[in-house]
């Protein structure tokens, strides 16, 4: 199985915060439901979170209430005769400006119409009158009408700019064009009229809350009380004039659910109000910028897809998420209570949920193939415990290695050159295969793990890759199953005509560097060092020494179950040390294993009499191949137990 490299994890990590944090962006500002989420929040914020202010010195709305109604002739159309008077008494008590938000948009009684006109043309303060079209729901007649009664006269378009998904109120209408003439809105014509800048696209209203909860912003005086009023209330004042009725000219703001207004939503009139003083003041609202809302949700990304990669467990992640929003929703709304600044909350909210979910989704793929390729790299080289601790923990098979004590086990065959050269391929394999197999499963029975098959020789480590206290012992219960099952296929294929060599066997114990060694597109578990050199070493002396199963000291001293003799102090070729080796046995014989011991201390010792000693154990054990060795090297000349190989 080839893996993924880590450039193309590294690259598949940064797709899934840049898509989460695009896809986040888009959803946040286009799909209805989030973008008026966000809208809500911002609203909630502002109604709850904002100071609140003495009521504003330069603006007053007079107000035609169901009280002023009930004083006039009649509801409807509005009495142009009471206008006409309304004004010139504001002319007179000294007030700076008007906005008319009535539409005149129908003829009443001819004087009261050209007593207000008259009225509307020759008041010296500005006077802005409100303005309408077809997109307003004006009939011709009603528009041919308002444009004709209004000529000459300053407009100002009436209209208030709804959220397309919620309706409320949130942006100044700055105006519009028809038939190549721009007309302003009713409050940005009149600001333009007192030498306030006034903006040329939408910006969000900076409204303003009432000195208490259930106040409003402003002074509203009822209209059919103006008269009545003293002066210095309206001397300098900038005054809109409109209807606080309950189902007329009422609109949905940030404001309507702490207005305190029986209506609830609020009047246009004040709406209109709200936005001249913003626009005389200079005032901004606090409003969220793109390149902020991009950071937010591309840091947001990366810490669920940081979330998704942590190994923790589903109640921790779920309970860290959790712990995360609150935080990131405490900030917003504390940002917004201290600096004034207004963060988006939704689309960062969801980049951090989509992006961990993304997240978690590739990383548990990522895990499981990733399982699934340790399953199928060991499965058949260790036992099924060892892979499952390995696909629990796959940490342990980390590129690189790690310095640790093992126990090398090396076999092989022999006289397989020659077996080979004079078999037929079709005989050989499915024997080597048969023979490989079985010590395979001898191999995995004591938890091994196989380092690598070549031609007819097994590479095993023990205590690799988990830690295996006694590996020691399970290679030498290892190699002494494999050397019994050996002899028997030994037997069974020479009774069958074919001469399959006997099995020879190297342990040494010692620390070597293990792990994956293979790169990031081969895999490839393996242990190196000189005690893997010194386990092969061991396994090729044997033909020297007539033994089958060589074990180092370093091995032999920590099984204390198992039975050993003595082989000698073996100098490997390269080497200026000797090894202490031993073969291990698997029936004991009392009398010839203490026959061999006498025989070896009085070799190592430099008795004389040591070769007579081998010599008179080979007559009672004729197939002691090792005694058999020791008598020759006596024999020779050779004295002691240190035996020089210049071979291996």
């Amino acid at each position: 199985m080839v893996q993924e490299s880590r450039a193309g994890h590294i690259l598949y990590m940064a797709l899934i915060v840049i898509f989460s944090a695009l896809a986040s962006l888009a959803l946040g500002h286009r799909f209805p439901l989030l973008a008026t989420a966000e809208n809500r929040l911002a609203d909630f914020r502002l109604a709850t979170l904002s100071p609140s202010e003495p009521q504003n010195s330069d603006v007053v709305v007079v107000a035609i209430t169901e009280d002023t109604l009930a004083t006039l002739p009649y509801r409807s159309p509005l009495d142009r005769g009471f206008i006409a008077d309304l004004l010139v008494t504001l002319n007179d008590a000294g007030v700076r400006a008007v906005a008319l938000d009535i539409l005149f948009d129908q003829a009443t009684e001819p004087a009261k119409d050209e007593a207000l006109l008259g009225v509307l043309k020759r008041l010296k303060m500005p006077v802005v009158v409100s303005w309408a079209d077809a997109d307003d729901q004006l009939t011709e007649r009603q528009q041919v009408f308002l444009n004709t009664y209004l000529e000459g006269v300053t407009k100002g378009h009436a209209r208030l700019q709804t959220d397309p998904y919620d309706g409320r109120v949130r942006l100044i209408f700055t105006g519009i064009q028809r038939n190549g003439e721009f007309t302003r809105g009713l409050a940005p014509a009149l600001a333009v009229l007192l030498g306030a800048a006034v903006p040329e696209a939408p910006v969000p209203i900076a409204y303003r809350p009432g000195p208490a909860p259930g106040t409003s912003a402003f002074r509203v005086l009822p209209a059919h009380a103006v008269k009545l009023l003293p002066r210095q209330w309206l001397a300098g004042k900038v005054v809109l004039i409109g209807a606080d009725l309950p189902h007329n000219d009422r609109h949905l703001s940030p404001l309507s659910a702490t207005t305190g207004q029986s209506g609830g939503p609020t009047p246009g009139v004040v709406i209109h109000a709200h936005i001249l003083a913003q626009l005389l003041d200079g005032r901004q609202a606090p409003e969220s910028e793109l390149a902020v809302e991009a950071v937010a949700v591309l840091a947001l990304a990366a810490l669920g897809l940081l979330l998704a990669a942590v190994p923790l467990s589903v109640l921790a992640k779920v309970a860290t998420v959790a712990a995360g929003l609150v935080a990131l929703w405490i900030g917003g709304f504390a940002l917004y209570a201290y600096a004034d600044g207004l963060v988006p909350l939704i689309s960062p909210t969801l980049s951090f949920v989509l992006s961990g979910s993304v997240g978690s989704a590739y990383v548990g793929h990522r895990q499981r193939r990733h399982k699934r390729f340790i399953h199928q790299a060991f499965s058949r080289f260790v036992a099924a415990p060892v892979v499952d601790q390995l696909i629990a923990d796959p940490s342990r098979l980390a590129l690189g290695g790690e310095r640790r004590q093992v126990t090398s086990l090396f076999t092989d065959l022999a006289d397989f050159t020659t077996l080979v050269e004079r078999t037929e391929p079709t005989v050989l394999l499915p024997v080597l295969n048969e023979y490989l197999d079985y010590l395979c499963r001898i191999v995995v029975e004591q938890e091994g793990t196989i380092d690598k098959i070549v031609g007819d020789s097994l590479v095993v480590i023990f205590g690799a890759p988990l830690e295996q206290p006694d590996h020691p012992a399970r290679a030498v219960a290892c190699a002494l199953a494999m050397d019994a099952f050996g002899r028997q296929f030994v037997a069974e294929q020479r009774a069958q005509g074919l001469d399959f060599g006997c099995t020879r066997i190297g342990i040494h114990t010692g620390n070597a560097v293990v792990g994956n060694f293979g790169g990031e597109s081969f895999f490839d578990y393996t242990a190196q060092g000189d005690t893997i050199n010194t386990a092969s070493r061991l396994e090729s002396v044997n033909k020297h020494l007539g033994t089958n199963v060589c074990v180092s000291e370093a091995t032999a001293a920590r099984c204390p179950e198992t039975p050993f003799r003595p082989v000698g102090i073996l100098v490997l070729k390269g080497k200026s040390e000797g090894v202490e080796a031993f073969e291990p046995l698997s029936d004991v014989d009392a009398a010839s294993t203490t026959a061999y011991r006498s025989a070896f201390e009085a070799m190592r010792d430099g008795d004389p009499g040591a070769e007579a000693a081998f010599t008179e154990l080979l007559r009672e054990y004729p197939d002691d191949t090792l005694a058999a060795f020791h008598a020759e090297r006596l024999a020779a000349g050779e004295k002691g137990a240190t035996i020089v190989l210049r071979e291996k």
